[in-house]
């Protein structure tokens, strides 16, 4: 499988988020706009962190399905942990008291085991897509 040096619409999504996070700071806390942040923090990470290490190489059929499972399953997981990161970030800028209860809270920390599987069964799903459509017949 052949991983393109530049990975498309890393860009356009990094400015995505950049927008959304400046934006993301003014209103009272919501929780689901902390998780949206978490996600496209985690995507844009794991975007650059892959473009880096294995941009522009050739990696085994084997080592893609892997290396897409691995992916998806650090996906769910630091989306939970920075989510977690922002709605503590969040209700320390506001100062005035927690801006998420501690239901919100306990909801995000047991969230994450599925997001995880989740991921991983994603990231397992879409590498063996790629390797469909990547295969000689």
């Amino acid at each position: 499988m052949q991983i393109p040096a530049k990975l498309p619409g890393l860009k356009w999504l990094t400015i995505g988020w950049a927008v959304y996070g400046v934006v993301w700071i003014a209103p009272e806390g919501v929780l689901w706009q902390a998780v949206l942040l978490g996600g496209l923090t985690t995507a844009v990470l794991l975007g650059y962190l892959l473009q880096k290490v294995v941009g522009g190489r050739l990696v085994a059929g084997g080592w893609w399905l892997g290396g897409t499972a691995v992916t998806g399953a650090l996906f769910g997981l630091l989306t939970g942990l920075l989510t977690l990161f922002f709605m503590a970030l969040k209700t320390g800028l506001h100062a005035h008291g927690p801006e998420f209860s501690p239901a919100e809270i306990n909801w995000v920390l047991a969230q994450m085991p599925l997001w995880t599987a989740v991921g991983l069964l994603t990231g397992a799903g879409l590498g063996l897509v790629g390797l469909g459509a990547t295969s000689k017949r």
